[in-house]
Order: C-alpha cells, then sequence, then structure tokens
C-alpha cells in the first residue's frame, strides 16, 4: 500500500492541529485509511467515519467539539464529521464549501495541500465561533493516523 501522505507531512499537518486547537475549543482528527475493514463492507462512507469517530472517542470530549476529517483513499471517498458543539455554531454551508474544495484537490491527488488548507479555514471559523475555554483541555491526540 503506497501512502499518500510523507512521514514530514503527516507531522507538519499534526503540528497545524496543534496549533488549531491552542486558539480553539475544537478537538481535530485526521484519518486516512486505503481501504475499509472487513466488518465495514456492508456500511457506507458516512457509517464508517461515523465508526471512526467514536472508536477515536470524539463524541467524549467536554463541549461535544470534536471534528473528524475521515478519507477513505481505496474508494476516492470522504466524509467531514462535527460534534454537537461544532455544529450548532458553524453552518452546513460552510462544510459543503470545504467538501467541494477538498474534492478538487484529491480529485487531483493532492492530498497534503487539500488537508492543509481545508485544516487552516476550519482553524479561521473555528477562532471565531469555537473560542477555547479558560482551562481549554487537551482531550484527544493531535496525531494524523493513515493505515
Amino acid at each position: 500500500m503506497k501512502k499518500i501522505l510523507t512521514k514530514n507531512e503527516l507531522k507538519e499537518l499534526s503540528n497545524q492541529i496543534a496549533e488549531i486547537e491552542k486558539k480553539t475549543a475544537a478537538e481535530i482528527r485526521v484519518v486516512v485509511r486505503h481501504r475499509r475493514h472487513w466488518s465495514e463492507r456492508k456500511l457506507n462512507v458516512r457509517q464508517v467515519a461515523e465508526r471512526e469517530f467514536r472508536a477515536l472517542r470524539m463524541s467524549r470530549t467536554k463541549a461535544g467539539t470534536g471534528i473528524l476529517v475521515f478519507i477513505l483513499v481505496g474508494e476516492r471517498k470522504f466524509e467531514l464529521l462535527a460534534d454537537h458543539g461544532i455544529i450548532k455554531v458553524i453552518p452546513e454551508d460552510f462544510w459543503e464549501n470545504l467538501a467541494g474544495k477538498l474534492s478538487e484537490h484529491f480529485s487531483k491527488s493532492n492530498f497534503h495541500h487539500g488537508l492543509k488548507t481545508s485544516l487552516a479555514e476550519v482553524g479561521e471559523i473555528l477562532e471565531s465561533k469555537v473560542p477555547p475555554s479558560a482551562s481549554n483541555p487537551h482531550e484527544l491526540p493531535n496525531d494524523v493516523i493513515e493505515e
């Protein structure tokens, strides 16, 4: 299986997530999967992403501020999932617009650049809509998972 992100790109994206999370109450994860697990064969991509969201314990953040970018490379599909604390303050059209931009980048195999620019956009809106709390706990790891 050929990785779509180099070790340096994974680290760069993880660092970018850490910087966004310092300025917001959000907890962001990126998961790149090359193929679905056997037990997921009858699920649609959204259902697979929702399972991943739960497996990563993203729904257990204190303020419901988890965001998952889930990419299923082998099927050329992805999902953007946000928990209730994000959904109530960031409009649906923002996510639809972002998905369109990601699709364009991914269709050209510009995975790193697409993720980097999309995370920057997410960071900008989160700073104004989901500011950090006084304690701003770091609840989830920042690493980008590619499997």
